[in-house]
């Protein structure tokens, strides 16, 4: 692909990196994609990744950030919408599987850079706050689906986002094992009786 050579808006080249590095990253995974191949895949010089990001553990980290934003807000979309606490509970766990089937391979990557971050106190530290916060937002919404249905929680709802997304990760990683496993009617049906079964 020819180098783009006339000046871009920072924001415009920024946007552009990032959709394309998440796409050769969920294609080559995290360790075998190379900056490279990012920038000549955009339609960048490499120079182009190094003006915007310190290198390539901060451009994931920049994609992942994006997509956290992202599902957060396909999330909050879908929760609140229900007749009652059971479908709003059913539309969470539908948009989880929707999402697992349109990019069955951002689970396996996600593991591959939690493995490479884990070592790394500084950059486990930036992974680990993105984490906390995604699980904050999704307390809140699921605090937000009970209170609205008069539903109370046996364990804190933090703690049902952390499980259930658990859960989903772990199907999700079963799936490479074996790709026919109906995936997500599992997922939705365990995500919905797990969730029901620690609200009262």
């Amino acid at each position: 692909m020819q180098v783009r050579t006339r000046r871009q808006p920072r924001e415009r080249t920024r946007a552009d990196l990032l959709e394309t590095a998440r796409r050769v990253f969920e294609e080559r995974g995290f360790h075998a994609a190379s900056l490279d191949e990012i920038a000549e895949a955009a339609g960048y010089s490499k120079g182009a990744i190094y003006s915007n990001f310190h290198g390539k553990n901060e451009l994931f980290l920049a994609v992942l950030t994006e997509h956290v934003e992202r599902r957060i807000r396909a999330l909050v979309a879908v929760a609140l919408d229900g007749k009652d606490f059971e479908a709003g509970v059913r539309a969470v766990a539908r948009s989880g599987a929707q999402f697992g089937r349109r990019e069955p391979q951002w689970t396996p990557l996600l593991v591959e850079f939690w493995i490479h971050v884990s070592p790394r106190d500084d950059l486990r530290r930036a992974v680990l706050d993105l984490h906390e916060h995604q699980l904050d937002a999704l307390a809140e919404l699921v605090a937000e689906l009970g209170r609205r249905h008069g539903k109370t929680w046996r364990i804190p709802p933090r703690e049902v986002v952390r499980g259930t997304g658990a859960m989903g990760r772990g199907l999700a990683l079963e799936r490479l094992l074996d790709p026919d496993t109906s995936y997500a009617e599992t997922y939705e049906e365990l995500f919905v009786a797990a969730t029901l079964g620690v609200a009262e």
